[in-house]
């Protein structure tokens, strides 16, 4: 299971890697890199695709639809918001 729904979303939204490159301002390698898990977005570049994609920060992990989030969902989501924050943590050093 993937840890983002960059990829359904893109494709619900009917918006390419290359307007969303453009829109958040990354390259299109970028992008194709979340997508398949290669790298993942920092808190602000996620922040900034969620803007572009119109959607709630949430929807970025698990739909909002659905009822039910499974831990493995969480647990997933955690990982990669504790990575994000080391990633930002270390930017801010002096």
């Amino acid at each position: 299971m993937e840890i983002l729904r960059l990829k359904e979303l893109m494709t619900l939204k009917g918006i390419s890697r290359e307007e969303l490159a453009n829109k958040v301002s990354v390259s299109v390698t970028t992008i194709s890199n979340i997508n398949s898990e290669k790298n993942l977005p920092t808190i602000h570049l996620l922040l900034q695709i969620a803007e572009a994609l119109d959607v709630d920060i949430r929807e970025m992990f698990v739909s909002t639809k659905r009822n039910i989030v499974t831990q493995s969902e969480v647990d997933k989501t955690i990982v990669l918001l504790e990575e994000s924050l080391k990633i930002l943590e270390g930017r801010n050093v002096d």
